[in-house]
């Protein structure tokens, strides 16, 4: 999908330390202690579309057909990467809910996760509102509520909404989400925990997209990575992968963890094929670091090369600002840039934890180390246990004068995992090392 003209273009669900879902709630029953046969709905998904969108035409008054129609697009989205697919489900979405205007909850929870695609975050949060407004008890409302807050910075407004559940059967919709508040406020144990319990419970539900389904052991192998525990997150991608083969964010969270430990073959397999997927800057770069590891420089100059381009033609709206912010940081290139997207990521998010970090090591990169530290220190208020975050706060430490500070965050990183970065992880071990006892 490399020659993708610029009418279709690809969003990451992922920040540099975290993955989110644009999903609403599985409502679905668990059905015993086996695992239910993996679905295979997207095998489906386009003449399911076709055939809804042949009923919608038959009756301009049909706002069922046309919400659920709405999800259907979103659906393919996700498991396409079209961002076309975003603008029709929010337009059928709009549309349904002009038809019937209350208590349509699906219609608003398709505006709202499109919204969030686009990080129109206000609009995503009113849409998630207002939904929970027509119907109190929609629970999936309250948690994506909470998770909105969360991609605005707002944690303790979200931990207020996720510690007081009002369904006594939590789903895993729910505990997906409070797993991603624990994990971002210190408590990677915990998170783990309950991730593995959420995806548990999808794994028995027999009704489960398999994207969505791919998606949770994806989560669990995220959390599994950023503990250090690598035998754990390579069978979580590869179930993730089991289950649905095109899921270019489990390839490119693989492909992260070869390039960790200098798997250069591995990480070049993993980051080309989820880039043929999805050419997101992150995945590139995986791919261009591979290339270069292994001899290949011609190769890695084009792989650039579509990093530029893919700044150009498909991060118009700024979605992947972050991703691209970083790439050019941590190669020390086009650090002007960086910093642009980096102020723009940060203005739709406000104070949120990786925004923040994002800003700090721009910044560090830069040599502006004393604005460095003020969105680090902010980035590491809830001392979230990902080393490579960890990594960036202590660098800037090291060279604001807070000698401890940096001892002891060098030291976490590597205490987590000592090969959490192909490069950084020896630069952690270089500055302890250099630094009086």
């Amino acid at each position: 999908m490399r020659a993708s003209t610029a009418a279709v273009a690809f969003v990451a669900a992922a920040a540099l330390g975290a993955a989110w879902p644009w999903f609403a709630s599985h409502r679905a029953q668990a059905t015993g202690i086996q695992p239910a046969p993996i679905s295979t709905d997207y095998r489906q998904r386009d003449r399911i579309i076709a055939f809804e969108e042949a009923q919608a035409r038959l009756d301009a008054a049909d706002q069922i057909t046309r919400r659920m129609l709405a999800s259907e697009y979103l659906q393919r989205f996700r498991e396409t990467g079209d961002l076309n697919d975003v603008t029709r489900a929010h337009a059928m979405a709009e549309r349904s809910l002009a038809l019937q205007p209350l208590g349509n909850t699906q219609a608003l929870g398709v505006i709202a996760s499109s919204d969030i695609v686009f990080h129109r975050f206000p609009q995503a949060l009113a849409a998630e509102r207002a939904s929970l407004e027509g119907d109190p008890s929609n629970d999936s409302a309250r948690a994506q509520i909470a998770s909105i807050l969360m991609e605005i910075g707002r944690y303790q407004k979200a931990e207020q909404i996720l510690n007081h559940p009002s369904d006594p059967e939590v789903d895993p919709t729910w505990m997906s989400i409070r797993a991603r508040y624990d994990e971002l406020t210190g408590n990677l144990a915990g998170a783990r925990v309950l991730m593995a319990e959420a995806t548990q419970r999808v794994d028995r539900m027999i009704s489960i997209p398999a994207y969505t389904r791919s998606w949770y052991h994806l989560r669990d192998g995220q959390l599994a990575f950023e503990a250090g525990d690598s035998q754990t997150a390579t069978g979580e991608y590869d179930e993730s992968l089991r289950i649905y083969p095109d899921n270019a964010m489990a390839l490119l969270f693989a492909a992260k963890l070869y390039r960790a430990h200098r798997d250069w073959q591995r990480t070049l397999a993993a980051a080309s094929r989820s880039a043929d997927l999805y050419p997101l800057p992150q995945a590139l770069g995986y791919e261009a670091d591979a290339q270069r590891a292994l001899g290949d420089q011609e190769g890695a100059r084009r792989t650039d090369a579509l990093i530029a381009a893919e700044q150009r033609l498909f991060n118009v709206q700024g979605i992947n600002d972050r991703l691209l912010a970083m790439y050019y940081a941590e190669h020390r290139e086009h650090l002007s840039d960086a910093l642009t997207a980096a102020r723009s990521d940060i203005g739709k998010r406000g104070n949120e934890i990786y925004a923040d970090d994002t800003m700090a090591w721009v910044l560090a990169t830069m040599g502006r180390w004393k604005e460095a530290r003020v969105y680090s220190v902010r980035a590491a208020r809830y001392d979230t246990a990902d080393p490579e975050l960890q990594y960036h706060c202590g660098v800037i430490a090291a060279h604001t004068g807070h000698a401890g500070e940096a001892r002891r965050r060098l030291s976490a990183a590597l205490a987590i995992d000592a090969s959490f970065h192909p490069f950084y992880a020896d630069d952690a071990r270089r500055i302890l090392a250099s630094m009086p006892q």
